[in-house]
């Protein structure tokens, strides 16, 4: 652990300007295009594209928040770990947004908030039996199971949201999680420039080997804040509040304005909510399903390691033409 003393128990931060958890100050000069992945070994993954790199650091006490710098094709981008589930979103947002527009010299926030491109490239599920193994999901809303989005009241007045959470609440989950907690779930937005560079990307990196488009798929993305009952898995004697069966019957009928649900995970709902909502960032996700509820088959790890090198590859394509978008 750092030695020294916080300034303050708000945001964490040493005398040097460090933030507490992922363990980085402002003078590491942290690009503002940024890859976020749950394990701390993809980030090798996606540096290993990189022309060059400039700064690498993990941190000891929590080596979940794992980070490299560099360019490619000339663009200064970061790939960044966070570990499993929202909570690890919320930590590192927090405070990559304090480490990209607080001056801790000055103990002053900048007037200009920082021009930020976010893409998270992860692995899910489906629930959806013609979306094959292997296939990149596209996220263009997400919805959250989890209850931390609840804390960061919804700022965008998006028609579709109110709809998704609307026609989520009717669905047997919904009606269930809404009964036993009184709460359902919330809907936030990807940034729409995110979803187009992705969608273009991947059907160009599918075209381009003689790939069906087929394997691109784009929607809505469910985030859990678990692996286990959230998604209906029931293990041993632990009762859950619905089964498996109930699970994939909400998920592979449920369709709200033309937009079914494309895939499963655990990070999404607060990354839109916060970096799209909160802070006026641009984040996208872009995921390779790994499993297949409807038709509980698993991708085997050579495939998936494939896939998953195919996924970041169209999203660093991605983020150079959001680079030049943004110039």
């Amino acid at each position: 652990m750092r030695q020294g003393k916080a300034k303050g128990s708000q945001l964490i931060n040493y005398l040097d300007g460090t933030l507490y958890h992922i363990d980085l100050k402002k003078a590491d000069n942290i690009p503002t295009n940024l890859f976020l992945v749950g394990a701390a070994e993809r980030v090798n993954a996606i540096a290993k594209h990189f022309n060059s790199v400039q700064f690498r650091h993990q941190n000891k006490a929590r080596p979940e928040f794992n980070i490299i710098c560099g360019a490619y094709k000339g663009v200064p981008m970061a790939a960044m770990s966070c570990g499993i589930g929202v909570a690890g979103i919320e930590i590192a947002l927090t405070e990559l947004h304090a480490l990209w527009e607080f001056d801790p010299e000055k103990n002053r926030w900048s007037d200009t908030p920082a021009s930020v491109n976010i893409i998270r490239v992860g692995t899910a599920g489906t629930s959806l039996a013609d979306v094959p193994l292997g296939a990149l999901a596209i996220s263009e809303y997400a919805i959250g199971l989890d209850n931390l989005g609840v804390f960061y009241p919804r700022r965008t007045l998006d028609v579709k949201m109110k709809d998704i959470a609307r026609d989520f609440q009717k669905t047997k989950i919904g009606t269930l999680i809404n009964f036993f907690s009184g709460f359902c779930c919330y809907v936030s937005p990807a940034n729409s420039s995110i979803v187009s560079a992705l969608g273009r990307m991947a059907v160009r990196e599918f075209l381009k080997n003689g790939e069906s488009v087929r394997a691109v798929a784009s929607g809505i993305t469910t985030a859990s804040p678990g692996f286990f009952a959230p998604e209906g898995r029931t293990v041993g004697r632990i009762q859950t509040l619905f089964s498996m069966e109930d699970f994939i019957e909400s998920m592979a009928n449920f369709e709200s304005g033309g937009l079914r649900i494309v895939n499963h995970e655990m990070e999404t709902s607060i990354l839109f909510r916060l970096a799209n909502e909160m802070l006026g960032y641009r984040a996208g996700a872009i995921c390779t399903v790994l499993d297949n509820l409807a038709s509980d088959q698993m991708i085997d790890a050579a495939y998936a390691a494939e896939r998953i090198g195919k996924c970041i590859l169209v999203a660093l394509e991605a983020m150079v033409e959001l680079a030049g978008l943004r110039a």
